[in-house]
C-alpha cells in the first residue's frame, strides 16, 4: 500500500499538533465535492489556516486509489464534528466521481485495504469502523448513509480482508464517551455563529429559542452543532452568549 506524506503545517484550524488519546474509531468520510482530487482536498485543508475554519483528516483516498497522508496518526484532526472522538479516532476522507457519493473502485479498494490495515495495527474490528452519520447524523458518506446495505458489504469486505466474522447491521451503538453532549437553548433573540472563538467569521445564526448541541465551552464561547435551514446537514461553531448552554 502506497502512502504519500504530504502533511499539512502547523496551525490552529486544520493540524493543532494535539496527541490522540487513542484510536478507537475509524471515521469513514466522503469529500462532498464531486471529481475533486485528493490533493485539492489536501490543500483545502491546508487554506483553513486562513480563513479560521476547522476541518481536516488523517487521510485523504483519492479517485485512482491514491492515498495521502495529511496528519499522522497520532494527532487529533477535525472530522467528526464531536470533540471526543476527534481525539480517539482516525478520519478517512474520500473523493468521488458524481454527486451520488459512490467511490471508484480505485478508490473502494484502497479504503479496504487502508481500514484492514489501521484496525490490524491497532487492534480493532470492523464494527470500530463508522460513518461521519454515525457520530453527527450528517449525511456523510452519503452513498453510505442511503445505501446501508452498501455500507454492511464495505465492512464486510474488510472483515473478509481482516479474518474476522461478518456483521449483519451498519453501525453498533458507540459507547464509552468521556464526555456527555450538553444542550444549548438559544434565547430571545437571533445568536450569530461564528467559524472561530475570536468571531472573526460569520457563518450561521440560530433563531429566537432554537435548540442545538453543545460540545461545551471554549475560550468563554459555546461550540455549537446546529442544523442549516431548508436541509439535513449541520454545521460547527461558536455561538457568544453562554447562558444558553444547559
Amino acid at each position: 500500500m502506497d502512502i504519500q506524506e504530504r502533511l499539512l503545517s502547523i496551525n490552529p484550524y486544520s493540524r493543532t499538533g494535539e496527541k490522540l488519546q487513542s484510536v478507537k474509531q475509524i471515521v469513514v468520510h466522503w469529500v462532498g465535492n464531486a471529481g475533486s482530487s485528493a490533493i485539492g482536498n489536501r490543500n483545502y485543508f491546508e487554506s483553513l489556516k486562513d480563513k479560521g475554519i476547522y476541518a481536516s483528516s488523517q487521510y485523504i483516498i483519492g479517485l485512482n486509489g491514491e492515498i495521502i497522508c495529511c496528519i499522522p496518526e497520532d494527532e487529533v484532526a477535525y472530522h467528526a464534528g464531536n470533540r471526543t472522538i476527534n481525539r480517539n479516532s482516525i478520519g478517512i476522507e474520500n473523493c468521488h466521481p458524481g454527486w451520488d457519493g459512490k467511490f471508484s473502485d480505485a478508490t473502494y479498494n484502497s479504503l479496504v485495504e487502508l481500514c484492514a490495515d489501521i484496525c490490524r495495527r491497532y487492534g480493532l474490528s470492523v464494527n470500530n469502523i463508522i460513518r461521519h452519520y454515525d457520530v453527527t447524523r450528517k449525511d456523510c458518506p452519503l452513498y453510505y448513509v442511503q445505501n446501508p446495505s452498501e455500507w454492511i458489504k464495505f465492512k464486510n469486505d474488510v472483515a473478509n480482508r481482516l479474518g474476522q466474522a461478518t456483521v449483519s447491521i451498519a453501525i453498533e451503538e458507540i459507547r464509552g464517551s468521556d464526555e456527555s453532549v450538553r444542550r444549548y437553548k438559544n434565547g430571545s433573540t437571533k445568536e450569530t455563529i461564528y467559524a472561530d472563538t475570536g468571531l472573526t467569521r460569520v457563518i450561521g445564526s440560530l433563531s429566537p429559542y432554537e435548540e442545538c448541541d453543545c460540545f461545551g465551552v471554549f475560550n468563554n464561547r459555546p461550540m455549537v452543532r446546529y442544523k442549516v435551514d431548508g436541509t439535513n446537514n449541520y454545521k460547527i461553531g461558536f455561538a457568544v452568549w453562554t447562558g444558553g448552554v444547559q
